[in-house]
């Protein structure tokens, strides 16, 4: 039996530059595994941001469930990148 606070919609790893107040959504998957390992790859060989060419700021990398708010309004239907 699953237990009642394990997210069971998948997870986002998202990341939040130097200076900003929220996380931006960089990856989307639907086990906690494949979301560390994307997100300790990320802290390993940093990418670029996605608007550009530019470097990312300081990035801190963070790994959060997806809502079930977030599937309603069709979060899995979107570019998982």
């Amino acid at each position: 039996m699953r237990n009642s606070k394990t997210p069971k919609y998948g997870y986002k790893v998202c990341y939040r530059e130097e200076g900003a107040k929220e996380y931006v959504r960089y990856f989307l998957t639907h086990t906690r595994k494949q979301a560390f390992n994307a997100m300790r790859s990320y802290i390993r060989y940093p990418p670029t941001a996605r608007d550009g060419d530019k470097e990312l700021v300081n990035p801190k990398w963070k790994v959060i469930p997806v809502s079930k708010k977030e599937i309603k309004r069709g979060i899995w239907r979107e570019c998982p990148f």
